[in-house]
């Protein structure tokens, strides 16, 4: 798997807990369950995620799509 597919994978993982999260928030009273029946399982590889709060999670998919964007553009390195 290359680099690019690796933060596919943690973009979409980040997307989700971030979903998970909000849903949590905007909806304390009902079960998370029952609110995202179609939600998938949490990747194992990215548990670590469920660690971060709304914040933390809002902030790191903006760096992964911006690392995404960067590996995509041709810059693999930014300049030392």
């Amino acid at each position: 798997m290359n680099d690019a597919e690796r933060l596919r994978r943690e973009l979409r993982a980040a997307r989700e807990e971030l979903i998970r999260k909000q849903s949590d928030h905007t909806d304390e009273t009902a079960p998370t369950a029952s609110c995202l029946p179609l939600m998938p399982g949490r990747d194992e590889a990215f548990l670590r995620l469920a660690l971060m709060s709304r914040e933390e999670l809002e902030t790191h998919v903006e760096r992964l799509e911006r690392d995404l964007d960067d590996l995509e553009g041709g810059i693999d390195r930014p300049e030392e």
